[in-house]
């Protein structure tokens, strides 16, 4: 079974980046643009890490999760499933976002304020977590996550709300046209 990349109580963050190069590569898997690593992970013996990355969109291997132990037939079934299933993918970058939106300080509204004076479209994806291709149903379902938590009724900030909905309604705009 795959799960997070990360733990709060293990201490490890939430992405981390190894040279892969340096790794111990246990089994590369190509599947169209999808290219998948799999690595012993660098804290934790005996489990390693699954590496993705998707050359059609970005240039570097992300963690994608952790195996207990390295078993490839298992690896290679959920490999198949993730090149197969977009509603997996979805799932799996919902959870990347919600797990992002717990470490959002006050420090990061503010810095994405400040931006959007100079160029809101960056600003607004950099709050929202997008690249290039804006898809309106992860928009809507990434900022009902983040009225879920930052809503002013949910013990939220009416300020930052507002920034939500502000970026919300120029990214629905801007994906429109």
């Amino acid at each position: 079974m795959i799960s997070s990349s990360s733990s709060p109580r293990s201490g490890t963050p939430d992405n981390f980046f190894l040279d892969l190069n340096q790794a111990e590569v246990l089994t590369d898997i190509s599947i169209d643009s999808y290219q998948f690593k799999v690595t012993l992970h660098p804290w934790l013996d005996g489990r390693c890490v699954l590496w993705f990355r998707d050359e059609s969109i970005n240039g570097c291997f992300n963690a994608l999760g952790h195996f207990t132990q390295f078993d490839k037939r298992s690896v290679l079934f959920f490999v198949a499933r993730f090149a197969t299933s977009p509603e997996l993918r979805a799932e799996i970058e919902n959870r990347r976002f919600a797990r992002q939106l717990d470490g959002l300080t006050r420090h990061f509204f503010d810095q994405v304020e400040r931006k959007s004076r100079l160029d809101k479209n960056a600003a607004f994806r950099s709050l929202f977590n997008l690249d290039a291709d804006i898809d309106p149903g992860a928009l809507a379902r990434r900022r009902r996550m983040m009225a879920l938590k930052f809503h002013p009724d949910a013990g939220g900030n009416d300020e930052i709300m507002s920034l939500i909905n502000e970026a919300y309604d120029y990214l629905s705009a801007t994906a429109v046209q």
